[in-house]
């Protein structure tokens, strides 16, 4: 039977449709297949493989994301090497002089703090409490660096200055997210640098120092003194960058002071009260950037057993612990071990 060419177009456009639709068919129970067949098992890595993959990145084979991570770096203040040149600097310290325009400034802020509405019994009789903060935030910066320059000790006087007035700052005025909180915390702490940058200008200190004071309120540029270097403060020809180490001293300062009012003031209180893990928690949080001399004078503060027990657990270790307890309580007690050897014939006594 003879077929017509229309015919013979229509077969062969069958043909190839029914030929395309197996072969997809079958490219398709292909991968189905290739999906059903299972997988072998993770071979485990035996010690060979491991000698070749610690090879490999020791050549610096292994590829970046494979690399084990970088340790935090622990080069402080109170590195051997930096801390020469701390000691440095504050012997090229002017000699104390009377301060009046500092006496001046802080009698601004402690007129402005004598009337906080929030007050509290201390010393048999009503205080009030930003006054009182502020007071003991500046003994302690005194006790710790008796040559402070005049930022540091108003930002002591003043890290609190009328801060009562922060409640004027509704958070329902902010958007209801994320974003609004944290525009509402910036905009908090932008009111309080700027009311203490005012009484600094109106102290008469110079534009410098009113930036100073207002980068610390609102920690702007500021350096971290547990991450310092030798080669951040130190140039060509034995040039050191003193100017850098002072405000890394400022900084840990005002650290230390904080911590030690949080010790002296609150920690006896919290531990009356609170259960033991939340009191750790509480004093890991509040001295986690103390250097080792804070440290040290906080475990010399008069603690009964059970405090000093717990503080000892707590507190944060600085890079050179053995140094700091082999200065507070004597050799032995900077022995990984009470029973080790070379320490048997120390005398306790």
């Amino acid at each position: 039977m003879l077929l017509g060419r229309e015919s013979l177009a229509g077969m062969r456009q069958h043909a190839g449709a029914s030929c395309s639709g197996r072969t997809r068919m079958g490219r398709a129970a292909a991968s189905v297949g290739a999906c059903l067949v299972p997988r072998p098992a993770s071979i485990p890595a035996t010690s060979s493989h491991r000698q070749l993959q610690d090879k490999r990145s020791q050549r610096g084979l292994l590829l970046p994301n494979r690399q084990r991570p970088l340790a935090p770096c622990r080069a402080t203040l109170d590195s051997p090497e930096i801390e020469v040149l701390v000691e440095q600097m504050k012997a090229m310290r002017p000699a104390p002089a009377p301060r009046e325009q500092l006496q001046r400034c802080l009698d601004l802020i402690d007129d402005i703090n004598s009337k906080d509405p929030s007050k509290v019994e201390y010393g048999g009789k009503r205080v009030p409490y930003r006054l009182l903060y502020s007071g003991w935030l500046s003994e302690w910066v005194e006790k710790l660096d008796p040559g402070a320059p005049d930022e540091l000790r108003i930002l002591a006087r003043g890290k609190a200055v009328e801060s009562w007035r922060l409640s004027e700052i509704k958070r329902d005025d902010y958007s209801p997210n994320t974003a609004g909180q944290r525009q509402w915390e910036a905009d908090r702490r932008a009111w309080l640098a700027g009311r203490l940058k005012g009484i600094v200008k109106e102290a008469g200190y110079p534009e410098a120092s009113q930036k100073l004071v207002e980068d610390f309120m609102l920690g702007r540029d500021l350096p971290d003194p547990r991450d310092v270097r030798l080669y951040d403060v130190t140039g060509p020809l034995s040039t050191v960058n003193y100017r850098l180490l002072e405000l890394l001293l400022m900084v840990q300062t005002l650290r230390d002071a904080e911590g030690l009012v949080f010790l002296q003031h609150t920690f006896p209180r919290m531990f009356e009260e609170l259960p033991a893990d939340e009191v750790v928690k509480a004093v890991r949080s509040e001295l986690g950037g103390m250097s080792k001399r804070g440290i040290a004078t906080a475990l010399q503060l008069p603690w009964s057993p059970l405090q000093r027990k717990l503080l000892a657990t707590s507190l944060p270790l600085p890079p050179g612990w053995g140094e700091v307890l082999r200065g507070v309580e004597g050799a032995a007690a900077a022995s990984t071990h009470p029973g080790d050897w070379r320490f048997k014939d120390f005398d306790y006594d």
